[in-house]
């Protein structure tokens, strides 16, 4: 097995992978398309799978590898075979030989993974020319010559991986260097370079992103050049400025952007301005901002600078209020009452003067405190049961009245309500059983005096009954009618003497 078969990355492999190009140079029609680059990630995962392969499976292969005596794997012409290996000695070099090679091609799918291919170079070939040797002893049996192979091409990985960060490092300086000098080609080279070791590296793909645009922003830069020498000072201005926003770090364009800006300030002053009102006329906030900006550059202390300053202040006060005033109405419709309440709550911040918000944040309130009173009745309907919350209950659902079209949620409650009220109204037949002889009272209802078997109608509430008879111990019995349910039948009478 060669060194590229372990790591899954034999020819077959590389024809996954785009076309290379030199870095910088334009794309043309054979560029890779999207779809290329679909197949070049399917193509890096199954790299990572054969990687993952070769870990678990290697141990199998290597034992078969190196199954094969001499007389079965022919010679060069010329070639004395070396003597087979024998014995404890031979066996022990041969389990070495494969645990390095296993700690090698653990390490080799990892840094291919890696892109050590791109970045590791020379080492990288070096390394695979090695274990191709170890390949070949252990094919030779020649155990101990393999394991050293193997270890010298597991410790050259080791070392490159050592160097990643060294050779990120000078990746990154030289990219800068090259960047410094205009040197685009270079510059691509080695911010590629550094991606390929970091992908994600921040520098280096800000670097790359500098270098893509730099030869344009030198066509740039000779463009006003060409210009000033004609004399035409708002051409050259353009080029210039064109470069600084291709590269707002590239000094030279930001200097002669500056000195032919110096000459022209009183007429692009009068531009950014008119711009500024055009903007804030038609609500475009965004454009306003940025020509003030601009105009801000020229003649920070004008006074027609501060003026549009406090237009476009007003004018995105207003803006936030419109969207918090829109966002309260939205949660209006869905009777999100608190969520109403905090979006005014953030317009009054915004402006304490906003009738809107104030206007609105009563109303949301007031809606707060209908639900919470309406909620405290239907999560325990027996509270009706008595009589001042019953006619608070009553008081509550005369003051809400009903519920507007827009507020189904506040309309299912007072219905609800309404219900819980009408049946705390409806009397039940209550059965009292006694013996003749026992004088029943029930408090705040009536004396009903000697009896046997009385019925009656009581609201639903909490009732006692006390029953007494001479030369008897009282008794008192405590019964609960639920609304629309009679309760059973209640036995009061004097039985135990005293």
């Amino acid at each position: 097995m060669g060194f590229n078969e372990r790591a899954g990355t034999g020819p077959d492999t590389h024809r996954l992978r785009p076309p290379l190009r030199p870095p910088g140079t334009p794309l043309d029609s054979d560029a890779p398309t999207v779809a290329n680059y679909r197949w070049v990630w399917i193509a890096l995962a199954t790299v990572a799978l054969l990687g993952l392969g070769v870990v678990f499976v290697l141990p199998q292969l290597v034992s078969r590898y190196a199954t094969p005596t001499l007389q079965e794997r022919p010679l060069a012409q010329g070639q004395i075979p070396a003597p087979p290996a024998v014995g404890e000695e031979a066996d022990s070099a041969r389990l070495q030989a494969e645990q390095t090679l296993q700690r090698f091609l653990r390490l080799q799918a990892k840094l291919e993974l890696e892109n050590a291919g791109v970045w590791g170079e020379p080492a990288w070939s070096q390394v695979a020319v090695r274990v191709a040797s170890g390949d070949r002893l252990f094919g030779e049996r020649r155990f101990a010559d393999a394991a050293q192979a193997y270890a010298d091409a597991l410790h050259k990985l080791q070392n490159l991986q050592d160097k990643r960060g060294l050779l990120l490092d000078a990746a990154l300086d030289l990219g800068q260097r090259a960047l410094g000098n205009d040197d685009v080609q270079a510059a691509l080279t080695e911010f590629e370079r550094a991606l390929a070791i970091e992908p994600d590296h921040q520098l280096a793909s800000h670097g790359l992103r500098r270098a893509r645009v730099r030869a344009e922003i030198l066509e740039r830069m000779a463009a006003g050049k060409s210009a000033e020498s004609n004399e035409d000072l708002e051409a050259a201005q353009a080029a210039y400025r064109q470069a600084t926003q291709l590269d707002g770090e590239y000094q030279p364009a930001i200097e002669n952007l500056q000195r032919v800006s110096g000459q022209l300030t009183a007429l692009q002053f009068r531009a950014a301005m008119s711009q500024v009102l055009a903007a804030l006329d038609s609500g475009r906030l965004s454009d306003a901002a940025e020509a003030l900006t601009e105009a801000a550059g020229l003649k920070p202390e004008d006074s027609a600078v501060r003026d549009a300053r406090q237009r476009l202040a007003a004018a995105r006060q207003q803006a936030q209020l419109s969207s918090l005033r829109r966002q309260a109405l939205n949660a209006i419709e869905t009777e999100n009452w608190q969520a109403a309440a905090g979006l005014y709550q953030k317009a009054l911040a915004v402006d304490a003067g906003a009738a809107f918000a104030r206007s609105g944040l009563v109303r949301v309130k007031e809606r707060l405190q209908l639900h919470k009173q309406l909620d405290h009745y239907l999560s325990d309907p027996a509270r009706l049961s008595s009589a001042e919350p019953l006619a608070n209950a009553e008081k509550l659902l005369l003051a809400a009245g009903e519920a507007p079209d827009g507020e189904p949620r506040l309309a299912e409650k007072t219905s609800l309500l309404k219900r819980h009220v009408a049946e705390a109204r409806v009397p039940l037949t209550v059965r009292l059983y006694s013996d003749g002889e026992t004088e029943v009272v029930i408090y705040h209802v009536g004396r009903f005096g000697r009896f046997r078997d009385h019925q009656l109608e009581l609201r639903p509430g909490t009732y006692t009954a006390v029953g007494s008879r001479a030369g008897y111990r009282d008794v008192r019995r405590v019964f609960t009618v639920l609304p629309g349910k009679p309760p059973p039948p209640v036995d009061i009478r004097c039985e135990e003497p005293v």
